[in-house]
């Protein structure tokens, strides 16, 4: 994770002060919260290196901490209870990130053995998608995506207060 990092605080874009991870305790209180027992490799070294408030990276989505330990219970909501489908497909995942109660993103109970698997995508009343890149290879999109994403944002900010 430091490589895909060290150019964004370098640049300034991003202040390391802001990059929290978690302990090992709050991993495991996770994957105990999630009901799973192993994370692919390359996530669980997201978690740990800045993963406990990823915000400093996309803030498109909901996938904090503090947030993915209710995820797996919001992901049954917006499945069971807002679009009416089955939710055992998704009963042994680990959802990593919700988006505005209609999506999330998981990684299958199978993908929890690989070290840097594609995730999965659930979107309310469309098809699974799988990922176009593996976990690792989307936090370096990320990455790269976060100046022009600062840069717009402050441009949208300037024009909501012109």
């Amino acid at each position: 994770m430091q490589d895909i990092v060290k150019p964004l605080t370098e640049a300034g874009i991003v202040d390391p002060k802001t990059i929290k991870g978690c302990t090992q305790q709050e991993v495991a209180t996770l994957m105990d919260a999630q009901h799973v027992s192993r994370l692919p490799e390359r996530y669980r070294e997201f978690l740990l290196f800045g993963g406990r408030d990823p915000y400093w990276l996309n803030r498109g989505g909901e996938w904090d901490y503090d947030w993915l330990l209710e995820a797996k219970e919001i992901a049954r909501e917006i499945v069971v209870d807002d679009y009416h489908e089955d939710f055992t497909p998704f009963a042994n995942t680990f959802i990593f990130q919700t988006h505005q109660g209609y999506m999330f993103h998981f990684f299958r109970s199978e993908d929890l053995e690989e070290p840097n698997p594609h995730f999965w995508i659930y979107t309310a009343n469309r098809p699974l998608r799988q990922s176009t890149r593996d976990f690792t290879g989307w936090i370096n999109t990320l990455a790269q995506e976060l100046p022009e994403a600062i840069e717009l944002r402050k441009r949208m900010h300037g024009r909501a207060n012109g």
